[in-house]
């Protein structure tokens, strides 16, 4: 083989290896850091759990100036990876949608069809969602709080208060909400027979596995408007403080009327 040859081969080779390298850190990036989120089906159980139930600080920002993120694949070729606002919306609903047990919301005002849409799926897969919005916000021509309505499993309450609720946050799996649905299941398996018989006769019940609660709060309405059009910010953690502080202000809005959970207290 002549030099000229070698020469060639060795570039060839270079080039397969910065090629692999890159496409390896892409993936990285895009599947693994947000592997919070993902979801994944244990064979032993019924439930969906988390690949990775780590702990979550996260910032999501709607801005005109893009995030960018530079991977080095070799000492002298970077690759520059932008997060833009489809991205960001993206990622808010695929945190939303990473709800397995319960979904509590506080907002002012919903108008985004596509939200919507994934909150019904949610009630749909059996997850308990409580929604609280501004009894002057709730009906506006564009929201989606009659829709949401339509679905008994999904439970829609207007402020009850006489000052604005302006409230923008969620909370994911939270301790006090499912500790609430563990009662109301359990009182609804007292008044069903059925539902006695199926657990005791053998059949494969589903395993309550641990969750990681998390919140979102921010400047964020769940609009179109904001997320295409607006400078907006949502911060995500599950600081169990934090987390315990907004489920104390959600259980403040909220106004229970089920007899299971009144005869417990």
């Amino acid at each position: 083989m002549d030099w000229k040859s070698a020469k060639i081969l060795l570039a060839s080779t270079a080039t397969a290896v910065v090629a692999s390298q890159v496409a390896k850190k892409i993936y990285k990036y895009f599947f693994s850091n947000n592997s919070q989120s993902e979801v994944n089906y244990n064979k032993d159980t019924c439930d969906p759990l988390t690949i990775k139930n780590r702990e979550i600080n996260d910032v999501i920002l709607f801005s005109d100036d893009i995030v960018r993120h530079t991977i080095r694949v070799s000492p002298s070729k970077d690759i520059t990876l932008c997060e833009s606002r489809e991205l960001n919306c993206f990622k808010l609903i695929k945190y939303i949608k990473s709800a397995r047990e319960t979904l509590d919301v506080c907002m002012y005002l919903i108008t985004s069809n596509e939200i919507a849409e994934h909150i019904i799926r949610l009630g749909q897969k059996h997850v308990l969602v409580r929604i609280v919005v501004d009894s002057d916000m709730a009906f506006t021509p564009q929201s989606q709080i009659n829709r949401l309505k339509e679905y008994s499993f999904i439970q829609v309450q207007t402020n009850k208060k006489s000052i604005l609720m302006h409230h923008k946050f969620c909370i994911i799996d939270g301790p006090r909400a499912m500790k609430r649905k563990s009662i109301l299941k359990s009182h609804a398996e007292k008044l069903n027979v059925h539902a006695q018989y199926m657990n005791n006769g053998g059949k494969q019940h589903c395993k309550t596995k641990h969750v990681k609660p998390f919140v979102m709060s921010g400047s964020l309405n769940w609009s179109t408007q904001a997320m295409v059009s607006n400078h907006e910010s949502v911060i995500v953690t599950s600081h169990p403080n934090i987390v315990n502080k907004f489920e104390k202000e959600f259980e403040s809005l909220w106004v229970e009327n089920e007899p299971a959970l009144m005869s417990t207290s």
